[in-house]
């Protein structure tokens, strides 16, 4: 009975990473799906790099103290990670970045440091996207 609780405890989400030849703007055409997640404290999540061309890497200086950070290359097996501190963290493709491929994963119930995350968004398309995805996070 035990055993069944803790599996049902462990929660897993995956994010798929995207290349779509059919999207009209470099933007669409290298996604995270989806863009914007929020899971619960001890959650893990796995990266499907199903097409091969994708790196998955934690936004330097955009985790919180303590949280776990990552830099999956396009060719690593095991990708995923489990997230045992709560606060937001920013993802984003080594590759495909400079067209704003990146994502948020907000861990936890409590509230979200919007303005710390705010003062380390990074420059460029990646930045862009990730400044839009916080302005979505605090409207819900």
């Amino acid at each position: 009975m035990m055993g069944g609780a803790l599996a049902e405890e462990m929660k897993v989400f995956t994010v798929d990473q995207v290349t779509d030849a059919s999207a009209s703007t470099p933007a669409h055409m290298f996604r995270f799906e989806p863009d914007l997640l929020q899971v619960p404290l001890g959650a893990t999540v796995l990266f499907d790099n199903f097409d091969g061309d994708h790196t998955a890497i934690s936004v330097k200086k955009m985790a919180p103290d303590g949280g776990p950070t990552f830099n999956f290359g396009k060719l690593d097996k095991d990708r995923s990670v489990t997230f045992d501190t709560p606060g937001i963290y920013g993802v984003t493709c080594g590759l495909h970045g400079r067209f704003g491929m990146a994502m948020l994963i907000k861990v936890g119930d409590g509230p979200a440091d919007l303005t710390g995350a705010r003062a380390v968004v990074p420059g460029g398309r990646k930045g862009a996207k990730l400044s839009q995805l916080l302005d979505q996070l605090e409207a819900n």
